[in-house]
């Protein structure tokens, strides 16, 4: 069948057949834990009011899955269970504000990843955990960095961004005494961001190899946070934010990827301390 015969047919099937009372979010075979948490929250957020509506699962879910347990299996629906009258919704729930609020951020906390057990304090190893005078640094790599589409999106110069960060950390939250560095590139990091002990008394790498479930049990359990631009250093900053009460603890870069909105991040809580320029004014650095 052409493709322009075939799109006509599912046009005509959404219009006459996909009229049943469940609506199935069909998350993107590409996101992970960071991007399909939105989808979840927002699917949750609608059952509890009444609605009935599911995520579709995909295969980044599936590490995820025992860890989260029987809510998560009640939230999701199987490829081949996705039934021919059911209502597809494609597209994000991820806009602060359009899509989610603090409401709604501490309802799906409390109501959903609090009850999983997979952000108790027992998670974070002793020596992982910081006092107030401490802050966690989070720097995001991984294909980031090795996919060469992706760094031209969201790459920009972490050194930079990270001198005005931790200004806007002692501004708010005083000296800092300890810093941990947790990264999906801690190596690179261990290579390139020593100068970060000038900033601080003790400095450390989690370097141990530790699940990234592990890393966002960290991050939650931080009052202090500078976060780079990842889905998954969000969650880290609402967990953060909803547990010690001090959103502006959590410093975020205003930049997300340059396709979309000039550059600017549309997932951010308004109360964090988002650093809104840096002197390189967020291009892109060569590859790092």
């Amino acid at each position: 069948m052409h493709w322009r015969v075939r799109k006509a047919a599912d046009r005509a099937q959404d219009r006459w057949v996909r009229r049943g009372p469940r609506t199935v979010l069909w998350t993107q075979p590409t996101a992970h834990l960071g991007n399909f948490l939105y989808d979840w929250m927002h699917a949750w957020d609608q059952r509890r009011q009444g609605a009935d509506m599911v995520c579709l699962r995909t295969s980044a879910m599936e590490r995820w899955m025992p860890l989260f347990g029987d809510p998560a299996r009640e939230l999701v629906v199987d490829r081949e269970d996705v039934r021919l009258t059911d209502r597809r919704e494609r597209g994000l729930h991820n806009e602060f504000g359009p899509h989610f609020d603090e409401s709604t951020l501490g309802r799906f906390i409390e109501g959903f990843l609090e009850p999983s057990g997979l952000l108790d304090a027992d998670r974070v190893p002793a020596g992982l955990r910081l006092g107030n005078d401490g802050v966690v640094v989070n720097v995001r790599r991984g294909d980031y960095v090795t996919n060469e589409s992706n760094w031209r999106n969201y790459g920009f110069d972490v050194h930079d961004y990270l001198r005005v960060a931790l200004d806007r950390s002692v501004a708010v939250g005083g000296p800092i005494r300890r810093i941990l560095v947790v990264s999906d590139g801690i190596e690179w990091c261990k290579a390139e961001l020593g100068w970060l002990s000038r900033r601080c008394e003790v400095l450390d790498f989690e370097d141990t190899g530790r699940p990234p479930e592990v890393h966002l049990a960290v991050l939650s359990h931080a009052s202090r946070l500078v976060l780079t631009n990842s889905t998954f250093s969000y969650w880290g900053g609402y967990l953060s934010a909803w547990r010690s009460g001090r959103p502006e603890q959590v410093v975020a870069p205003w930049f997300h990827i340059r396709t979309d909105l000039g550059g600017a991040a549309w997932q951010l809580d308004p109360r964090w301390s988002v650093v809104e320029d840096i002197p390189t004014q967020w291009r892109l650095p060569d590859p790092q």
